[in-house]
């Protein structure tokens, strides 16, 4: 099964291969996921896994945990398609959501482990959100590098993380990234950290 095949089974089986809605019931909390890169912007590519095809099977994924437990879920991207890295942002604004989630992977050389979490430091909740994943993620087992960015793809009005999972160059971590029970596992990881910084928010979950 090549990567397109994979990823269109991915989405009939998870059963959120629609469009992006914009308007979700007010008692519900938003989600995005962005699933970087697309279009002519393949990303990592690394022994015939490109992190553009690999990112949203993985969005699907992460989307369907999310919708599990309760959540409306955005999608900036379903297909193949270029999308500026401002649009990114501008989508999850648009769809008044709770939470932006990025999802990246890195190259690096086989020794390289662990991910990496970024963040708007001038926002709370962005903060927040990212200290959650990274200790969700130390927690699970996997280093994690917490860091402040700077980025017009960071959303000013939007709790946002952007995730560096894993990196494909290292043997373990390609084969955890295209693994459904890790995948699966991660998208029950990002629940939690969102469901936190809900829970601390005044008048929500």
């Amino acid at each position: 099964m090549n990567n397109h095949t994979r990823l269109a089974v991915i989405a009939v089986v998870v059963g959120l291969g629609f469009a992006p809605r914009q308007a979700c019931a007010q008692d519900r909390p938003v989600v995005v996921i962005d699933a970087g890169h697309g279009g002519s912007q393949d990303g990592v590519v690394h022994e015939g896994w490109v992190e553009k095809d690999l990112m949203l099977e993985i969005a699907f994924v992460v989307g369907a945990e999310f919708a599990r437990t309760g959540w409306d879920v955005v999608y900036t991207r379903t297909g193949d398609v270029d999308i500026e890295r401002p649009e990114r942002r501008q989508r999850a604004e648009a769809a008044a959501a709770d939470v932006l989630i990025m999802l990246h992977a890195m190259g690096g050389d086989p020794t390289e482990h662990g991910s990496e979490i970024y963040f708007d430091p001038v926002r709370p909740k962005s903060v927040a959100l990212a200290h959650n994943i990274g200790r969700l993620m130390e927690e699970a087992g996997s280093p994690a590098l917490v860091e402040p960015r700077d980025g017009d793809f960071l959303s000013s009005e939007v709790a946002t993380a952007m995730i560096e999972i894993a990196h494909m160059g290292n043997p373990a971590e390609a084969r955890l990234l295209r693994s459904f029970v890790f995948q699966h596992e991660l998208g029950a990881l990002l629940v939690v950290a969102g469901e936190e910084l809900m829970a601390n928010e005044p008048g929500s979950m």
